[in-house]
């Protein structure tokens, strides 16, 4: 016969999954600056967290009071962090991914941490950000089976309306598809080129400013090539480009001619940035459209719990790298 206490205990096993869902254990001004000073302004991070910009405002003032110094500069267009402010950040960004890792540890106290999770990506992140995360996935959820699927974006799409994927690193999804977006990414591509290239040092490039450099571009059937299409023929530019590809591993490795050049997204070249062979440059083009990113899940089901630590995970390291290199302006 089962006993009141087992009977308890078993209650509060079952209702571990809302715990840990609902579960904050940083504080929300903390939250809150994080927000604010990744989306530049007040106004822009009150719209993506559905509260009011004085409502935020006021609870970064009293953690400002508390801590006896400025964590926000207040500018007429924005707001970037002070000094302090960047090292709190720092702290709380590195904190908000401990907190992922302990509600990790937590579920496999509560069973619910074995499985299995499939992701499907686009290549560039066969070498950046899947990796690491795919590790920390394995650290931290002993047992765990993760596969990965690399393909176009149609392909994606179509993998996880099929449900043939838990979830998938999608860029510029359609419009509309049969699946859930459980996180969103706003870049701008950016300029790539090897260190010894003659603008590398630059900053505030144009593209008018390339004119005279040959552009490795993407053929048609890579997403970015309409982008790049598009910001040339508005801004009136006829470009030089000895070589279009469908391989963007095989576009990185033409820039080792110094005179080479390519707009590429971040995270293809964010391994290369990190080794220090290639530099990633701003554009100021305001016609170079941003490139959207998107984590997405099958519509109408629930993720697993190993499928929810591997979104966590993404979003944080997706958001760092982007944040980073100042190359986005809209997270959600």
């Amino acid at each position: 016969m089962t006993s009141d206490n087992s009977r308890r205990y078993r209650s509060r096993r079952c209702n571990a999954p809302w715990v840990l869902e609902t579960m904050q254990l940083l504080s929300s001004s903390a939250i809150l600056l994080d927000a604010v000073a990744r989306a530049g302004s007040f106004r822009r991070a009150a719209e993506a967290l559905n509260m009011s910009a004085s409502a935020i405002n006021r609870q970064i003032l009293n953690m400002e009071a508390e801590i006896g110094l400025p964590l926000l500069e207040r500018l007429p267009r924005g707001v970037r962090p002070t000094p302090v402010g960047e090292r709190l950040l720092a702290d709380i960004r590195r904190w908000r991914r401990e907190q992922a890792l302990a509600e990790g540890q937590l579920r496999e106290l509560t069973g619910q941490r074995r499985g299995a999770v499939s992701i499907g990506a686009t290549e560039c992140f066969s070498t950046a950000v899947l990796p690491d995360v795919i590790r920390s996935l394995w650290q931290y959820h002993s047992g765990l089976e993760v596969s990965t699927q690399f393909a176009s974006t149609e392909e994606l799409v179509r993998k996880l309306v099929a449900k043939e994927l838990d979830l998938a690193l999608i860029f510029n999804p359609p419009a509309r598809f049969a699946a859930d977006i459980v996180f969103r990414l706003k870049l701008r591509p950016g300029l790539v080129m090897a260190t010894n290239h003659p603008l590398a040092g630059s900053r505030n490039l144009r593209l008018a400013n390339c004119l005279r450099y040959g552009f490795v571009l993407p053929d048609s059937s890579v997403r970015i090539h309409e982008f790049i299409e598009s910001a040339f023929r508005e801004a009136h530019i006829e470009v030089l480009s000895p070589l279009k590809s469908n391989s963007i591993a095989m576009m990185k490795s033409m820039l080792s001619n110094a005179e080479m050049m390519a707009i590429l997204s971040i995270f293809d070249v964010h391994t290369e940035l990190a080794q220090g062979s290639l530099v990633f440059l701003k554009i100021e083009d305001s016609k170079l459209e941003k490139e959207e990113l998107v984590i997405a899940v099958p519509s109408n089901r629930r993720p697993s719990p190993a499928t929810q630590a591997a979104i966590t995970l993404l979003r944080a390291a997706l958001t760092d790298i982007a944040s980073t290199h100042s190359t986005t302006d809209n997270v959600s």
